[in-house]
């Protein structure tokens, strides 16, 4: 069995997704191309490989962004995963 992962190099991470996200549904941020560009340095900072996708509410509008993060320095099956709905953020180690 692995050991669990270590959440706390993570949680600057997290924080700064959570935050990024909560701005671009609330329409404060410069739009989705940017969000992207963000996130991709992140990735580099961070050494990291970070999936997103939107998720959209019944008036087919973004209502929550979420997404994985993954490391090298995780277990090959385990994942971050989170959601952002603007409100609260939700993140759990998922192993696949």
């Amino acid at each position: 069995m692995t050991p669990p992962v270590s959440l706390r190099p993570y949680t600057h991470l997290i924080n700064l997704v959570a935050q990024r996200s909560s701005l671009l549904l609330g329409g404060t941020s410069a739009g989705s191309q940017e969000y992207m560009r963000w996130v991709h340095s992140l990735e580099r900072d961070f050494g990291v490989s970070i999936e997103v996708n939107t998720i959209m509410g019944p008036d087919n509008r973004p209502s929550a962004i979420g997404g994985t993060i993954r490391s090298g320095t995780m277990p090959a099956d385990c994942q971050l995963a989170f959601t952002v709905d603007g409100d609260e953020t939700r993140c759990a180690v998922r192993y696949c």
